[in-house]
C-alpha cells in the first residue's frame, strides 16, 4: 500500500525569516473632507475671480441725470473714466471745477455693455478725470428726461483677461485635485478592510 506524498508548507512569497506583508486598512475619513473641501474652495475661488473680472464693468463713481442741468460729482483719479449712456444720442459737457477747463472725451475702442438697476447702458466715451471734481451736464435724448449717465472707471482689459485665465486655471487645479482625492479614497475605502476597534 502506497503512502501519500508528504505535505509541504505553501510558500508565502517571502524568504524564511521575513515578516508577513502588513495589512493595509481603509484610509481615514479625513481624506473625504480634504477632497470635498478642495472642491468647495475651487467654487469659491471661481466666483471670486469672476466678480473681480467683472468689477471694471460694474463699478461706478457717480450717476448723473440727463436733464440738461449741471451736476457736481467727484470721481476717482486713478485712471481714465468712462461715460455709460443708455442712448447714443445723449451729449454731455464736462468741466474740471478746480481748473475751470472743459474736459474732452473721446470714443472708446471696442464694445462695452452693462445691464443693472440703471437699465441697459453702453460705454461710449472715455476721458481723463483731471482733479476728479467735475461739473457734468448731459442733455436728454428722449422726451421723458429719465435717462441716467453713469461715470465709472475705464475697464482694464489686461486685468479682465488675467482674471478669466486665473478663474479657469486655479479652480480647475483645485477641483481636479479634490476629485482625484475623493476617487482614490473611495476606491481604497471600498477595497480594504476596516481598522480593528481598540
Amino acid at each position: 500500500m502506497s503512502q501519500p506524498p508528504p505535505s509541504y508548507p505553501v510558500p508565502s512569497g517571502y524568504p524564511p525569516g521575513y515578516p508577513a506583508r502588513p495589512v493595509k486598512y481603509r484610509p481615514s475619513w479625513v481624506w473625504f473632507v480634504v477632497g470635498g473641501g478642495l472642491i468647495v474652495v475651487a467654487i469659491v475661488v471661481a466666483i471670486g475671480l469672476f466678480v473681480w473680472a467683472l468689477a471694471g464693468f460694474l463699478d461706478s463713481d457717480a450717476t448723473v441725470r440727463a436733464d440738461g442741468r449741471p451736476h457736481t460729482v467727484t470721481v476717482g483719479t486713478d485712471g481714465d473714466r468712462m461715460l455709460w449712456l443708455d442712448d447714443a444720442r445723449q451729449t454731455c459737457s464736462i468741466t474740471d471745477l478746480e481748473t475751470g477747463q472743459p474736459i474732452d472725451y473721446r470714443p472708446v475702442s471696442g464694445s462695452f455693455e452693462r445691464n443693472d438697476s440703471h437699465g441697459d447702458l453702453e460705454g461710449l466715451y472715455r476721458f481723463d478725470p483731471g482733479s476728479g471734481h467735475l461739473r457734468v451736464q448731459c442733455d436728454p435724448a428722449g422726451i421723458a428726461q429719465t435717462e441716467s449717465v453713469l461715470i465709472g472707471p475705464m475697464p482694464k482689459i489686461g486685468s479682465f483677461v488675467l482674471a478669466i485665465a486665473l478663474g479657469i486655471l486655479i479652480p480647475g487645479l483645485l477641483g481636479l485635485t479634490g476629485i482625484v482625492i475623493l476617487l482614490v479614497t473611495g476606491i481604497l475605502f471600498a477595497t480594504r478592510q476596516s481598522r480593528p476597534k481598540a
